[in-house]
């Protein structure tokens, strides 16, 4: 999902995940894999990661594009690791990764066997290497063993930094109307016909720029198209998925960002909450100045909905809530698996979280989303998860699961040592 791309999130670093924002080419260089046997503890192969677009329709998950036109990712080392040093590993609820999993394979399975996941991340191997688990994840029963079976850890780190940074983004439901009145005025528009509307800035887009799909309250619609995706609850009962169709192609400015700038808000506190509660204080007027700080803007369409799917990502499967991830693609190919140890909100404004340690899959994209490091985990649909995700900002240790075989020998060694 898109969905845009720091997690909501305190919004300074406000993320919008792929159903928000299309990666924009990205440099091409080679990789430079370099091994210390002395000590295959601390180091392991270094890679430079080459870029790769959102995929088209097929095949599910494509070649990288051509055409560099900004830096690639930092350097990794990658690291050998263990199950057993892995931090609540053990206490980990691992059924919500292997569903996500599943639906990560489906299109995985459909893949060439003989293609590389991302040719420029040849550490990750082809989809060959990846089809016998996804064969095998069909049928499993008890998610600890197969992980642990099928899969090598190896810890990550940049060549300067052990920990990255996780945010968190989640489907909003809003409540619209057919008709716009005092209350539900903000119209929610269908991506317009004409390219040169389609690219005018925010303050310049209204209803007779494109069709209208519903109107709601301004706030709602604003964070809608900060999330890439919602579900529109209609007076007469009805809900439909709002999903991304288009963006404006102007760039994204953080309207947190513009009032600690201001001086109104400050950094700690700066999350959706935050900013509802300014504008609430500062009417109408006020907010709509603010929110065309930012002159991206966001198009839509309509979609029913599955009973229990969650919105779709950039891999093109639905996003399975606290076990899908948005990754930048020029590191992590769709459907790989990472393990992260960080901290997460138990509910509304708990800003300090719990340590926790939680497996999931790499589904998704956004334009905030840069680096080996970095993540936007979804959080799922609705009002609770989004006032979990709101304050989702903590750093994060990064391990990344392989088929075994892809995994350096000292690895498989060690993992069959009593």
């Amino acid at each position: 999902m898109r969905r845009a791309l720091g997690g909501l999130i305190a919004l300074v670093g406000l993320s919008a995940c792929a159903t928000i924002d299309t990666p924009q080419p990205l440099p091409d260089l080679g990789p430079v894999v370099v091994v210390d046997p002395n000590n295959p503890r601390t180091s392991g192969p270094v890679v430079i990661a080459r870029p790769q677009l959102e995929p088209p329709a097929a095949p599910p998950i494509p070649a990288p594009p051509p055409a560099p036109t900004e830096p690639p990712p930092e350097r990794v080392v990658e690291a050998p690791d263990l199950f057993a040093n892995l931090p609540f590993w053990d206490s980990s609820d691992l059924g919500p990764a292997l569903s996500a999993f599943r639906r990560g394979c489906e299109a995985m399975l459909k893949a060439d066997s003989a293609q590389a996941l991302n040719p420029e991340l040849p550490q990750y191997g082809s989809y060959g290497d990846w089809q016998p688990a996804c064969l095998d994840a069909q049928f499993a029963s008890d998610p600890k063993r197969f992980f642990e079976t099928r899969f090598a850890p190896l810890s990550l780190a940049t060549e300067t930094e052990s920990e990255g940074l996780l945010t968190g983004y989640y489907e909003p439901e809003v409540d619209v109307r057919i008709r716009p009145d005092a209350v539900y005025s903000e119209a929610i528009l269908a991506k317009p016909k004409s390219k040169a509307v389609q690219n005018h800035p925010r303050a310049q887009i209204g209803p007779r720029s494109a069709r209208v799909i519903a109107y709601g309250k301004p706030i709602d619609v604003f964070f809608l198209q900060i999330q890439g995706s919602g579900r529109l609850r209609y007076s007469d009962g009805r809900i439909l998925r709002a999903a991304y169709a288009g963006n404006n192609g102007k760039p994204y400015r953080s309207i947190g960002r513009v009032l600690i700038e201001r001086g109104e808000l400050t950094k700690d506190r700066s999350s959706k909450r935050d900013i509802e509660a300014w504008m609430a204080e500062a009417g109408p007027v006020k907010s709509r100045a603010l929110m065309n700080e930012n002159p991206r803007y966001i198009f839509f369409t309509e979609q029913k909905i599955r009973p229990g799917e969650g919105p779709r990502g950039a891999m093109r499967v639905p996003l399975t809530p606290m076990a899908s991830i948005a990754v930048d693609p020029r590191a992590h190919p769709y459907g790989t698996l990472v393990w992260m140890n960080t901290k997460l909100p138990t509910r509304a404004r708990d800003y300090r979280g719990v340590d926790s340690g939680l497996l999931v899959v790499a589904q998704d994209t956004g334009s905030a989303i840069r680096g080996s490091l970095r993540g936007d985990l979804f959080f799922g649909s609705g009002a609770e998860a989004g006032a979990r995700a709101g304050v989702m900002k903590h750093p994060v240790r990064w391990t990344v699961l392989v088929p075994k075989h892809l995994a350096p020998d000292t690895v498989r060694i060690a993992m069959a040592t009593p």
